[in-house]
């Protein structure tokens, strides 16, 4: 979809239309799902707070000044909503645990993805933070100014980790 395409939707979206959420919706859904899956490496949890993101969008929307940008409105609404859950569940886990409740087991998932190829495990050996440009820019296809608004970061730095992340993936895949 085009982005003046996106504009227009988000604009109808702001004015009550609910063919234009479900659109967007359709449109960023899975995207939004597998980019909270990366952050958490736990997809049940995933899909439950990339819904609770878009519930907030649609009571939301209408404090967004610039549809241009609401591609990095609904990806840093995604990585803020993780963030939440991830400090929630580290709460959780310092406290005693009762014993009727399941554990969370999210490192597993992320051993076996990283030990999936060259690759997978070179990026595993970056820094978290040059890993998450390179996921935005590579598997999500964001533009650099988008990456900034996100990650909530200057353009220049974004800039920066992602070419020294790959440089460091180039050094590590030769």
């Amino acid at each position: 979809m085009q982005q003046a395409q996106l504009d227009l939707l988000v604009m109808a979206m702001q004015g009550g239309d609910k063919r234009a959420f479900t659109l967007l919706y359709q449109h960023y859904h899975r995207d939004l799902r597998r980019f909270a899956a990366y952050l958490l490496a736990n997809p049940a949890a995933a899909e439950d707070l990339v819904q609770n993101v878009w519930l907030k969008v649609s009571r939301r929307i209408a404090r967004l000044n610039d549809p241009a940008v609401f591609t990095s409105w609904l990806y840093r609404a995604v990585r803020w909503e993780v963030l939440d859950y991830q400090k929630q569940t580290a709460n959780r886990k310092q406290q005693p645990l009762n014993e009727d409740e399941p554990t969370a087991v999210c490192d597993e998932h992320s051993e076996k993805n990283a030990d999936s190829s060259d690759l997978n495990k070179a990026l595993a050996l970056l820094a978290a933070d040059e890993r998450l440009v390179i996921q935005l820019h590579y598997l999500h296809e964001l533009e650099l100014s988008q990456i900034a608004l996100i990650v909530d970061i200057p353009l220049g730095t974004v800039k920066s980790r992602l070419h020294r992340a790959r440089q460091q993936l180039q050094q590590r895949l030769q």
